[in-house]
C-alpha cells in the first residue's frame, strides 16, 4: 500500500474519532441553562460537531475508496499533480492540533478575537498560503467580526480578556 494512501487513512480515522469524542463532549459535559431560551450555550458546540462529523465521514470515505482515474486526470491537467501528492502529512496534522490545543489555552486569558487571530494567522504561515495581507484582512474581520456578531447581536458572551475595558 502507498504510504501517502496510508497516512490519509490513518488521518481520516483520527478525525473520525476526535469528531466523535468532541460531539459526545458537546452533548454530555455542557449544561442546559435554568431558563427556557430557544438556543442555549449548547447549540453552537452541537452544531459545529456534527459538521465536523459530516466533514470526517466525508473524508473518511474519500480516503479508503482513493482516488479514481478521473480525478488524477483531471488534476494532471490543471497541474495539481503536485499538490495531490502532498496532500495531507502527518506533520502538518500534528502542528494544526498542537496550534487548536494552544488555541484552546489562550482561548480565555487572550480574549476570544485575539487568540482567534493568532491562531488563524499560526494556520496560515503552517499551510504556507502565500497571501498574507489578504489573510491578514480576513483573520482580523472574522475574529474581531464575529466576536461583535457574538457579543452584541446574539448576546453570547464570549471572553472579553484585555478587551473587556471596551465594554463589550
Amino acid at each position: 500500500m502507498n504510504r501517502e494512501i496510508k497516512e490519509n487513512r490513518i488521518a481520516s480515522v483520527v478525525f473520525l474519532l476526535f469528531a466523535v469524542t468532541y460531539l459526545a463532549m458537546a452533548f454530555f459535559t455542557i449544561g442546559v441553562p435554568a431558563s427556557r431560551q430557544s438556543l442555549g450555550p449548547d447549540a453552537f458546540p452541537k452544531a459545529i460537531g456534527v459538521l465536523m462529523l459530516l466533514l470526517a465521514v466525508v473524508y473518511a470515505v474519500q480516503s479508503f475508496r482513493g482516488l479514481s482515474k478521473e480525478d488524477e486526470e483531471r488534476a494532471a491537467i490543471i497541474g495539481a499533480e503536485g499538490k495531490l501528492a502532498a496532500y495531507m502529512d502527518i506533520k502538518t496534522v500534528g502542528i494544526m492540533l498542537g496550534l487548536m490545543l494552544v488555541y484552546a489555552f489562550f482561548f480565555e486569558r487572550l480574549s476570544y478575537p485575539i487568540a482567534t487571530f493568532l491562531m488563524f494567522m499560526a494556520g496560515v504561515l503552517v499551510l504556507d498560503r502565500g497571501h498574507i495581507i489578504r489573510d491578514t484582512i480576513i483573520a482580523v474581520f472574522f475574529s474581531f467580526g464575529l466576536y461583535f456578531a457574538f457579543t452584541v447581536l446574539l448576546r453570547v458572551q464570549l471572553p472579553p480578556g484585555p478587551l473587556s475595558w471596551l465594554g463589550l
